[in-house]
């Protein structure tokens, strides 16, 4: 099936997906319902990179989801709505490339805790529940470091294991 969507259509797929009708999606990007109509109808085509990029951002999806090969991620009530955003922030985080000085404002789990929601995280994982995953992350990850700050001796090194997991 998703080798045969034209972009308009997956535009509509994943607006779709994401709860979004036409005016809400059209007013995010500055554009008119309408206008929008027409993209996913195939009655105008879409073809600057710039739109395309803003839609992709809106839609919380790659821009190569939308051009190329879309993996067409079911998004479900679990999943969040700001995703693939909050991960990549989370990941680029300074603290987490290159802890310097002060803490999270996170509160530290326990060693134990820590070992559940890892898990957790990984067993959705494994069912591939990746929008599940995707909005769990975050938090997880600011958690496990916390956890690897605030701890010492042989907790801070299992917390430090279970933030290389996650």
């Amino acid at each position: 099936m998703t080798n045969t969507l034209t972009i308009g259509e997956r535009v509509n797929w994943y607006r779709r997906r994401r709860g979004l009708s036409q005016e809400v999606l059209a007013g995010l990007i500055g554009r008119t319902a309408d206008w929008l109509g027409k993209i996913e109808n195939n009655r105008i085509e879409l073809d600057r990179l710039s739109v395309i990029k803003s839609l992709a951002e809106v839609l919380d999806v790659s821009l190569g989801d939308l051009l190329g090969e879309p993996s067409l991620l079911a998004w479900t009530g679990d999943s969040g709505t700001a995703t693939v955003p909050a991960l990549r922030a989370a990941l680029m985080n300074y603290r987490a490339i290159a802890p310097i000085g002060g803490g999270t404002d996170a509160k530290p789990p326990s060693v134990a805790m820590l070992r559940k929601e890892v898990g957790a995280l990984w067993d959705a994982y494994q069912d591939s529940r990746f929008g599940y995953v995707t909005g769990r992350l975050p938090d997880l990850l600011y958690r496990a470091q916390a956890a690897a700050d605030h701890h010492n001796g042989d907790d801070q090194d299992q917390a430090r294991r279970l933030l290389g997991l996650a």
